[in-house]
This record gives C-alpha cells, sequence and structure tokens, in this order.
C-alpha cells in the first residue's frame, strides 16, 4: 500500500539524547550523570515526594556531593515567583544541570528555569517579555528567545502527561492568574529517566488524571486539523495504551500497567510537537488557573466534551482508534466509560465551577492565541465556546442538538 504524504509536512524533533525505561532512578540518575559529564546537579521536585517519601533523600544520597542544591518549593502550575527564585539560586550555586523529579508542574518550571539561566532574566517583566509567538501559518509555536543555553535538563517522572517530551512551558503568572508561555530552545530533558515504581508513588488519582491528560495530548494529535503520517501513527498506539491500561493502576503491583503507560507517554511525545493541537489542550490553560482546578482535572472533562463536538467531523479519525481498541460504540461514549471507570470528573459541575466561573471563561479563551485556532470543527466565537462547554455539562438527550446547535458566523 502506497501511503501519500501531504506536502509541507513538518516533523519536530525535540532534542532528546537518552531515555531509561523501565530502570530504578537512585541507580540510572548517577549513570545519566556519568554519560553526560555533569558534575553539579541541582534538584526540583515536588514537596509531597520530599516530606513524604524517601525518593528524593535516595535520589540525593546516590548524587552523594554531585547534588549542589534542592527545591521543593514548586507549586501547583508552578507560579512564576517561585520559578524566578529557584533560577536565581541555581544559577548563585553554578548548577551544570537541573534535575527534576515529579510531574507537569515540576518539569514547567525546570523548563522555565532553563530560559531565566540562558537569558539572566530574574525578573518577572524580563522574563515575560520572551513568551512564545506563532509561526505566520498559525500551526507552529515558535520561541521568543534565541540565547544559546547555559543549561539542560534532566527529568524523572512521576506522572503520565507528557511534558518531559516537550520544550513548551505554561508557569502561571502570579499577578494575573493566567498562564504565560515559554518555547524553551532545548527545552524539552536531555534525558529522561522512566522509573515505574515511582509512579506507584504517585497518589492514584492524581496519576489517573495525568493519564488522562497525556490520552488528551494523543487524541489531539490523532485528531489534529493538519496532521502528521508519523505523529497520528505513534499517537494512535499511545491511545491504545492509555486506555487498556489506566484502569489497571489500581493495582499497584501491576508493573506491567505502569511500563505501558510510560510507553505511552513516549509514544505521544515524540509527535505532538509536530502538529497543531486544538480547543481542549489549549482551554485547560483558561480552566485550571482561573477556575482553580488542577490541569488533568480540566483535561478530563473537556477532552470527553471535545470528542462530542468533533462526533460527526473527525469519523475517520475515531473510527481508527475504535479499531485498535475493539470496540464499537462512539468514541465519545468510550472516553466517557473510561472516565467513569477511572472515577474522574466528567462534567463542569463535577470540577466544581459555577455558571457565572464558566461565563468568565469566555473572554480568556477568545483572547488566547490557539484556543479558537487549529480546531477540526470550527470553534472561533463565543457561542461555539459556550456551545462546547455545554457539551461538558449537557444530558445525553441534549448532545445531539448542541453538537450541531446554532453558532455565530
Amino acid at each position: 500500500m502506497t501511503v501519500m504524504v501531504p506536502p509541507g509536512l513538518r516533523y519536530r524533533f525535540t532534542g532528546h539524547e537518552r531515555v531509561l525505561h523501565n530502570v530504578v532512578a537512585s541507580q540510572a540518575l548517577p549513570e545519566l550523570m556519568d554519560w553526560f559529564g555533569y558534575r553539579r546537579a541541582f534538584v526540583v521536585c515536588s514537596r509531597t515526594l520530599n516530606t513524604r517519601s524517601d525518593v528524593i533523600a535516595n535520589l540525593v544520597a546516590a548524587l552523594g556531593d554531585r547534588c549542589i542544591g534542592l527545591t521543593d518549593k514548586v507549586g501547583e502550575h508552578s507560579p512564576l515567583s517561585n520559578v524566578l527564585a529557584a533560577a536565581r539560586r541555581a544559577a548563585d550555586l553554578d548548577a551544570d544541570v537541573i534535575v527534576s523529579v515529579g510531574g507537569g508542574s515540576v518539569m514547567d518550571m525546570c523548563k522555565t528555569m532553563q530560559l531565566c539561566i540562558s537569558e539572566q532574566a530574574f525578573e518577572r517583566e524580563r522574563l515575560l517579555q520572551l513568551q512564545m509567538h506563532m509561526s505566520a501559518d498559525g500551526t507552529e509555536m515558535l520561541s521568543g528567545t534565541t540565547a544559546a543555553q547555559r543549561i539542560r535538563h534532566i527529568a524523572i517522572p512521576t506522572t503520565i502527561s507528557t511534558s518531559e517530551w516537550t520544550p513548551v512551558s505554561t508557569p502561571v503568572d502570579d499577578q494575573t492568574h493566567l498562564k504565560a508561555r515559554f518555547v524553551v530552545p532545548e527545552g524539552a530533558p536531555r534525558g529522561i529517566v522512566y522509573d515505574p515504581a515511582l509512579l506507584a508513588r504517585t497518589p492514584l488519582s492524581l496519576l489517573l488524571s495525568t493519564g488522562v491528560r497525556g490520552l488528551d495530548h494523543a487524541i489531539n494529535t490523532a485528531c489534529s486539523l493538519h496532521p502528521h503520517p508519523f505523529a497520528s501513527l505513534l499517537a494512535e498506539k499511545a491511545i491504545q495504551l492509555y486506555v487498556e491500561n489506566l484502569p489497571r493502576l489500581r493495582d499497584s503491583n501491576d508493573t506491567e500497567a505502569f511500563t505501558n503507560c510510560q510507553l505511552a507517554t513516549w509514544y505521544t511525545g515524540m509527535g505532538q510537537m509536530s502538529v497543531p493541537h486544538g480547543f481542549s489542550h489549549w482551554m485547560v490553560h483558561i480552566v485550571g488557573p482561573l477556575g482553580g482546578v488542577a490541569h488533568s482535572d480540566a483535561a478530563c472533562v473537556l477532552m470527553l466534551a471535545q470528542a462530542r463536538w468533533l462526533e460527526r467531523h473527525a469519523k475517520e479519525q475515531h473510527a481508527r482508534m475504535l479499531q485498535l481498541l475493539n470496540r464499537r460504540e462512539s468514541f465519545a461514549d468510550v472516553l466517557e466509560g473510561l472516565l467513569m471507570q477511572l472515577d474522574m470528573p466528567r462534567t463542569l459541575a463535577d470540577l466544581g465551577l459555577k455558571d457565572e466561573q464558566i461565563e468568565s471563561f469566555i473572554q480568556p479563551a477568545l483572547d488566547h492565541p490557539q484556543v479558537t485556532h487549529n480546531n477540526l470543527r470550527p470553534i472561533r466565537t463565543a457561542a461555539d465556546i459556550r456551545a462546547v462547554l455545554a457539551l461538558a455539562g449537557a444530558s445525553p438527550q441534549g448532545r445531539d442538538s448542541l453538537a450541531d446547535g446554532p453558532r455565530d458566523v
């Protein structure tokens, strides 16, 4: 069979040099430090791991005098004030590598720290000048800096949302409560250490919701307005792995399921930067900080709403995914069943959001450079956004009318 490749496709390799899979982190990290020649590691980790487990103590002991500093002051959505403080400290200590141990907020913090150090930008106003911009055709995120990178990053992920696979960082601005948006040159980790045992140390509800966020990334890649055949192939396999293995994570002894979910992040991450993502990916950046809910919890709800929105507009893509899963219902129904099985939120009400809060998201969504762009089924106006959000709380009887209901033109 001949595969027809559309003209103008761009694949973006994000610069990873070593990926260690199914290893013990405390053994693999020193080996990776040796491989790269690093001698002065600054560790950034979640407070829970640092204070309620021996994970960080074991890693620090394994590094010995090569660990020259540590912070667990990260916070949800990695507030800029914490990023700037940690960057100044790592620079003062003359660190030659940053090591992240944690989830997306920890990794976002490390990427932005790299940008601070490379640009010597240790003040909020200067840092915000370096935010990303879009390519002329609106399909590619471009960096706001050309400075040579002074420091790189090694990631030890404890969640499965794929942050370790991108150079994109979206810390929250303490003053506006909106996400800043950075594309950091060489911001994707130089090395990744996948230890499945660390996933079992993550609170189950957090782990499952970040897995749904990773699933949302894969779905957005597979259903992109401008798909790439390599990215789609990987994304479809990732979707299969997530859907089949996330429910198994309830058994902390099911090592295969934890390993498969880390493979799913790998498959997703290898393609997701090469295609533009749609509504659910970006609307999380509005709902999360403004609604005071976790990124990954918002992703559960918005992923499902987007699937409903696309039911008559992504037939081929959904059909391929259903075939891999050997399922016959609609793809949206598969996702809803998965969320029910995982006991994850399915509606905006499940997130504790009131009507007036939801209405307050509309204008920031319209102002965002990505929410209303690159959607397989167009989402351009306030009425469109309301219609998709309505699907996040509609009864099954009302979904059909909402799915093709009136929209502003």
